[in-house]
């Protein structure tokens, strides 16, 4: 268990081998949680993203419109008139 909390100012969460500070004027309930999210990582857990906490769909393209073959296929319908400024 290389993580301390000491109360400094609050609490912080300090690494005993490199004595990096993670975590400093928290409250005692944070510094805990902070600790065991410290355990979990170093044995290999991997971190939820704030939209998987949220219940929100994770989308793995930006765009939200056509998909690129419909794309490519009615900018070459269309000409350059209808692309006015998007490449």
């Amino acid at each position: 268990m290389p993580y301390t909390t000491s109360e400094v100012d609050g609490y912080q969460v300090k690494n005993t081998r490199t004595g990096k500070v993670h975590a400093k004027s928290t409250s005692k309930a944070k510094a805990d949680a902070q600790m065991r999210l410290l355990h979990g990582v170093e044995h290999g857990m991997v971190p939820r993203t704030t939209s998987q906490v949220a219940g929100l769909s994770p989308s793995k393209s930006k765009s939200k419109g056509k998909s690129k073959a419909s794309r490519s296929k009615s900018s070459q319908t269309k000409g350059r008139s209808g692309n006015r400024g998007r490449r």
